[in-house]
């Protein structure tokens, strides 16, 4: 068995923490989208994720739990997945990404 670091094993609590946090964020929007969720093509709900994930990196923690997932629409959670179709996430300058990000999840929020 390989020597695991205590680096390594808060890189990994890091990364459960993120996924932890878009998983629940993503529950909320399937809920408040309803119906509306089981349009949403399983390619585009990765990339939500994707986009989520991003955001919870890049946003400070307070703030990232003011934002209403639970009462974003079908045309908030477009505005998102847009911000993915137009910019390539591993290209783009993270700034470019982050910026439209925060357009969309915290409007109306600070």
């Amino acid at each position: 068995m390989p020597d695991i670091t205590k680096t390594d094993i808060g890189r990994r609590m890091y990364q459960l923490h993120k996924e932890k946090g878009v998983e629940k964020a993503t529950e909320k929007i399937r809920e408040s989208l309803g119906a509306d969720w089981k349009i949403i093509p399983d390619a585009d709900i990765r990339l939500l994720e994707q986009l989520l994930g991003v955001a919870w990196v890049s946003f400070d923690t307070r703030l990232w739990e003011k934002i209403p997932f639970g009462q974003m629409r079908r045309e908030d959670v477009e505005r998102i997945l847009d911000t993915g179709r137009f910019l390539d996430l591993d290209t783009a300058p993270k700034t470019q990404v982050l910026e439209e990000l925060e357009r969309v999840l915290l409007k109306g929020v600070r």
